[in-house]
């Protein structure tokens, strides 16, 4: 079954491709028009999304920033040839950067993981970073490692995704763990991710993004942990952290870990938000933004 995963209605006019390669294309949302003297803002989302998951932030960050938000390779319409890694979605971003110029990096979970690699690569491309229910390191995660290994096993791994192919409405229910209150979003919005997870699950290409990355995932936590948090207190852009108050992923109190390698970078904890606060409560979302890039530039050594 081929998916198209089709652009946001209120986001198509946005959106664009970029070809780094003949086997890899980009695909991403970028502002119409292109402000060039509006300070640059890109948005990374996180494991087994799109850039679709910014959808109710981008219109409210307009008036202030020229946005873009990627589909990370493999995942929503970017696609590759190669093996589908961190490293292959570092590599995106920066692609991206350099062909857009330096920006403000926003990602969300895993996406806090790859905004933290690319600022520790090429700090002259990144002017702040944004985490937002992710980065590394993390304290006390509950289950840890362990809630990954298990679907990164192959045959397992397999069984569960597919499962869903025959049962939809088992996948929509699997989204309930990342919201505070799914049924709370407008009917519209529930709409979108039920149909969003069933494409998602009846992609094999999806299927393969979703477990290259959470495999490299693994190896890279368990590998660049220590690295990641001598990068992020060298860094010296603003940083700012981004929690949903009702986080049951990533509860707030595991941001704990990274927020003592920048005890001075501000924490908003967003109200009436799960692990998606964008989605949520864009709202509030937005003023955190706003509010960080506000904030003196920090000096670290």
């Amino acid at each position: 079954m081929k998916i198209s995963m089709r652009p946001y209605p209120a986001l198509l006019k946005r959106a664009k491709t970029l070809e780094i390669s003949k086997r890899e294309r980009i695909f991403y949302y970028d502002s119409v028009p292109a402000d060039a003297a509006k300070p640059l803002v890109l948005l990374i989302h996180g494991l087994g999304d799109d850039a679709d998951s910014w959808r109710r932030l981008i219109p409210l960050l307009d008036d202030m920033y020229r946005t873009l938000a990627l589909d990370l390779p493999g995942f929503g319409r970017s696609k590759t040839g190669r093996s589908i890694t961190i490293g292959r979605h570092i590599k995106a971003v920066v692609s991206l950067l350099e062909m857009h110029g330096p920006a403000m990096l926003a990602g969300s979970s895993l996406g806090g993981v790859i905004a933290q690699a690319v600022a520790a690569v090429k700090p002259e491309l990144v002017t702040a970073l944004i985490l937002i229910d992710g980065g590394m390191p993390l304290a006390n995660v509950p289950g840890g490692t362990f809630n990954l290994l298990g679907k990164a096993l192959p045959f397992y791994g397999a069984y569960w995704y597919r499962r869903f192919r025959k049962n939809h409405a088992a996948a929509y229910r699997s989204l309930f763990a990342y919201y505070h209150n799914l049924e709370g979003l407008p009917e519209e919005e529930r709409a979108f991710l039920q149909k969003r997870v069933i494409e998602r699950v009846e992609s094999a290409e999806q299927e393969k993004a979703y477990f290259g990355t959470m495999r490299s995932m693994i190896w890279y936590t368990m590998t660049k942990t220590a690295s990641a948090a001598k990068a992020l207190a060298k860094y010296k852009g603003r940083v700012a952290f981004v929690w949903g108050e009702n986080d049951k992923i990533l509860p707030a109190k595991t941001a704990d870990g990274i927020r003592s390698i920048r005890p001075e970078a501000p924490f908003f904890l967003v109200p009436n938000a799960g692990h998606l606060p964008h989605q949520e409560n864009p709202a509030a979302v937005a003023a955190a933004v706003a509010a960080a890039v506000a904030q003196p530039t920090a000096e670290c050594v």
